[in-house]
């Protein structure tokens, strides 16, 4: 598995080579990747919607964040 400072060499090297339509490519794909105003579908508005009732009526207890790491750490250590 390559470490992040290796990615970065490898897309260095491959941006010292690149023609005008790689440049591109990969601009618009960074551009997409840091695109913050992504807008949900109905559709996707409707399945949040539907999930998050589903919850509420359910009574089950969310996870505060701290509680969610902790599960997560316990479960990673536990070999889970």
């Amino acid at each position: 598995m390559m470490v992040l400072a290796d990615k970065k060499e490898v897309l260095k090297e491959i941006i010292e080579n690149a023609d005008e339509k790689l440049m591109s490519l990969m601009i618009a794909l960074a551009n997409e990747y840091n695109d913050d105003e992504y807008v949900y579908s109905k559709e996707e508005l409707d399945f949040i919607e539907k999930r998050r009732d589903t919850f509420l009526q359910s009574g089950k207890k969310g996870y505060s964040v701290e509680e969610a790491h902790e599960k997560i750490r316990r479960n990673f250590k536990d070999g889970l």
